[in-house]
């Protein structure tokens, strides 16, 4: 709930409770999620086969 003015979005003030009212994607302030799921994802498929390979050079006979 952001006023915006040609020197860009100002926030407002609750009146009732005198706290700052700001948008919602301010107040989220983390990154998305979609983008998050392929760092994950590629993340545990890297330390599956790297333990994959600990694995096969420790114990190989």
């Amino acid at each position: 709930m952001a006023i915006e003015t040609r020197y860009g979005p100002r926030e407002k003030v609750d009146t009732e409770t005198g706290g700052r009212v700001i948008s919602t994607q301010n107040a989220r302030g983390g990154i998305e999620l979609h983008r998050m799921r392929y760092v994950l994802g590629f993340g545990l498929a890297g330390v599956i086969i790297a333990f994959a390979l600990a694995w096969y050079f420790m114990f190989r006979a």
